[in-house]
């Protein structure tokens, strides 16, 4: 396991950090609170995170105003530097927020990522729930056997004529 390293997150220096291994924290700090002046301090104090969606968010305060933020972009953010890019976890965990584990990508890589490590099933024909047609049906229209029109292939199959016709000529359900 790596040495753990905090780095200050940009627009909180001396309020909070984040660290190479995906924990942020809050640094300690005293503060007067009531009407009795009394004195409250806190040392620094790692941030019990949120999930959503798989990622882990944390919320950040400053000037009583408070935003969340998701973790691995910070991490990024702090490690390697600011970008419009989108965060890829390369081990395919939206929960491992280790810096060896994320990097910045295009939306197309994350994509392309996402299928090749199976985190992402594709939705192609019978498999999209939308789908009106399924594999063997595609076959029939195909094949014809019984010499059907489009349009009474249509209306047989409650779909538009032009799904017919992309079918046949291989611009829909090229898979099949």
């Amino acid at each position: 396991m790596s040495k753990e390293i905090w780095k200050d997150i940009k627009g909180y220096e001396g309020l909070y950090q984040v660290s190479n291994l995906g924990r942020v924290k809050s640094l300690s700090k005293e503060w007067i609170s009531g009407n009795h002046k009394s004195k409250n301090k806190h040392e620094d104090m790692i941030l019990k995170p949120r999930i959503a969606l798989g990622y882990i968010h944390v919320v950040l305060r400053k000037n009583k105003k408070a935003k969340t933020y998701k973790v691995h972009r910070l991490v990024l953010k702090e490690f390697i530097g600011e970008s419009n890019l989108e965060c890829n976890h390369i081990n395919g965990n939206k929960s491992d927020n280790r810096i060896e584990n994320l990097a910045y990508c295009t939306s197309s890589e994350n994509l392309k990522h996402a299928y090749k490590s199976g985190l992402k099933i594709s939705m192609k024909g019978e498999k999209n729930p939308a789908s009106k047609l399924n594999n063997e049906i595609v076959k029939n229209i195909r094949e014809n056997k019984f010499n059907l029109t489009k349009k009474e292939f249509s209306l047989c199959y409650n779909i538009h004529i032009s799904v017919i016709r992309k079918i046949i000529n291989n611009k829909t359900w090229i898979h099949v």
